[in-house]
């Protein structure tokens, strides 16, 4: 009673420290995923001071298809265009209220879906257009003094774009556009939007980075549970860490789900696909795969069912699709075999001792052959009609089949002893006009 009473008790102590463990670990990655909401909102809010960010914007997506943005792109995208179209023409003074226009300009850039890669792209630009214009950052201000170590790396280093192809697409964004005041802002505006552009981006990768190396763990034990396939296990934790930065990127807080439940469905899902990719000699894409699996678990249901192997009408009936679409699937379900099969023993046969050879001559060799056939031909010119007929029947030159000389000589009606001789003659003869050409390709 004693022991069982220990054993339960301990259970049940190790129970709880594992629900304690998981609930601070909640705990902590929602208070991360909270100051990287707010940090972001900042950087954008930063950005959207810029009138460049929507022009950059508007010139960067209006070039995709529409199937490739989402429904809350295309609309922020058409009020970011209609009110930045609407600053221009305050800018100029065909309307008042220039600044609310503008702010309105501010609210809808606000409200866009922005991407990693996109408040990356736009910091870039921002601050390489702040070094343009020739401003200097002042170690003195009393704002941003904590930060001014990383203001300044940050303002001589640009590593994740290069300076020419910054310029390149500043100027490309400039042509026939306003003022570049007007795109980015008066000197004092500008200096203090660039500071909080900086400090909040800072912030927002510290955060970024905090949540990942708190959820490490769980990309190592989900991939430890694909250990054995066909990737090495470091390249499924790489795999995995794709999947945990875009889970990242993409968590909202505000659903109600943990961070870890979100994070494990990007983390598998970036190990299967990998997997997808790299298990077959040719790759079926990711799409296909669900096919195939789908076919399957509805084949083993049927075969549950029924207790005999479904027929592609059955099949086809049941996952209500055309007997083509199965055939399909189940042509590219196939796996490749390897021609040399060496997993078995000496005697067995491979795919490849069983599959028909076909030897092609070499090119060299083909021109040999072509370049003898003419010299037969013009050796067998200097024949006569018999002499002719001898040689090419003999050697089934332009015949369908070799004779004997005694075939030969019923045919000329002559002795076979005859047929040689007219044979010996036209040897003689060819010998005399081609004997050295011929001779060459013995």
């Amino acid at each position: 009673m004693l022991l069982s009473y220990l054993k339960k008790t301990g259970v049940n102590v190790i129970t709880d420290c594992a629900e304690k463990m998981t609930s601070d670990t909640e705990s902590s990655n929602l208070e991360i995923a909270q100051r990287l909401e707010g940090a972001k909102l900042k950087l954008i809010n930063a950005l959207a001071q810029f009138p460049v960010t929507a022009l950059w914007l508007l010139s960067k997506y209006e070039q995709e298809r529409d199937s490739r943005l989402t429904a809350e792109q295309v609309d922020s995208l058409k009020s970011i265009k209609q009110h930045y179209l609407i600053a221009m023409l305050a800018e100029k003074g065909d309307f008042a209220n220039d600044n609310d226009e503008k702010q309105h300009l501010i609210k809808a850039l606000s409200a866009f879906p922005f991407s990693f890669e996109d408040l990356m792209e736009l910091t870039d630009l921002i601050v390489y257009g702040f070094q343009t214009r020739g401003l200097c950052y002042s170690a003195t201000d009393p704002h941003i003094q904590k930060q001014a170590n990383r203001v300044i790396k940050r303002l001589k280093n640009l590593t994740r774009l290069n300076k020419l192809t910054l310029s390149n697409r500043l100027k490309a964004l400039l042509v026939n556009q306003m003022n570049e005041s007007f795109l980015f802002l008066s000197d004092d505006a500008m200096y203090s939007a660039v500071m909080n552009s900086i400090v909040a981006e800072h912030l927002w990768l510290n955060a970024r980075r905090q949540l990942v190396e708190r959820n490490i763990k769980l990309v190592l034990f989900i991939a430890n549970q694909y250990k054995g396939g066909f990737l090495d296990f470091d390249d499924l934790v790489q795999e995995g860490h794709t999947g945990l930065l875009a889970a990242v990127d993409k968590f909202n807080y505000h659903v109600g789900f943990q961070f870890s439940t979100y994070a494990a469905y990007w983390i598998r899902q970036r190990i299967s696909r990998a997997l997808s990719r790299n298990e077959r000699a040719v790759r079926v894409p990711c799409e296909q795969v669900g096919h195939i699996n789908k076919l399957f678990r509805a084949k083993d249901e049927l075969l549950a069912k029924t207790g005999k192997e479904p027929s592609v009408a059955e099949l086809a009936n049941y996952l209500k699709m055309s007997d083509d679409e199965i055939n399909a699937i189940l042509s590219i379900s196939q796996t490749s075999l390897p021609l040399e099969d060496f997993d078995t023993d000496d005697e067995a046969l491979a795919p490849i001792d069983v599959i028909e050879q076909q030897v092609f001559k070499p090119p060299f060799k083909q021109m040999a052959q072509s370049e003898l056939e003419s010299w037969l031909e013009l050796a067998i010119k200097t024949l006569n009609s018999r002499e002719s007929k001898v040689i090419c029947c003999h050697f089934g030159i332009n015949t369908s089949s070799e004779m004997t000389l005694q075939e030969i000589g019923a045919e000329l009606n002559i002795s076979r002893e005859r047929v040689r001789q007219i044979q010996v003659m036209a040897f003689n003869k060819m010998k005399l006009s081609y004997g050295e050409q011929l001779v060459s390709f013995l």
